[in-house]
């Protein structure tokens, strides 16, 4: 089970990087104004972030939440049958998205509760990334049984 947890944190955690690099060209480009470290801005302080300190412990914060979010879906595929990984990877990828955005609008979240189409399909394709990514690392490490 330990080796569960630690692949799936570290899975999630590499994931969670892929899908912020995303998240930032888009950002810096300025397609959209929201960032995922927003999203764990406004969870940490309640507003979004003011400092260059706020942003870089917000942007933690949201990867740890992956790394956490890597270890549900780790005993997910304890539940599950092997086959189909990246797709379950994708699902998985797309329901965290949609659940924390239907969360926010629910909850009316300060500032997360209207998204533009943009940054809804930016975070859509960060959510992909993230899902493969995920579980790629994942089956990667079972595989090569690198932990344990």
């Amino acid at each position: 089970m330990e080796d569960r947890i630690a692949s799936g944190f570290i899975g999630g955690i590499i994931a969670g990087i892929a899908m912020n690099i995303i998240d930032w060209i888009g950002y810096s480009l300025g397609f959209y104004n929201e960032r995922l470290l927003d999203w764990a801005s406004i969870a940490i302080y309640g507003h979004l972030p003011i400092t260059n300190y706020e942003v870089v412990f917000a942007q933690l914060g949201q990867i740890f939440f992956s790394g956490f979010a890597g270890i549900l879906f780790s005993y997910m595929l304890l539940k599950l049958t092997s086959g189909n990984y990246l797709l379950k990877g994708w699902i998985f990828g797309i329901l965290m998205w949609f659940g924390l955005y239907a969360t926010s609008i629910a909850l009316r979240l300060p500032t997360l509760t209207n998204h533009d189409f943009h940054t809804s399909l930016a975070h859509f394709i960060s959510s992909t990334v993230y899902g493969l990514v995920l579980a790629s690392v994942l089956n990667y490490l079972d595989k090569r049984k690198v932990l344990g």
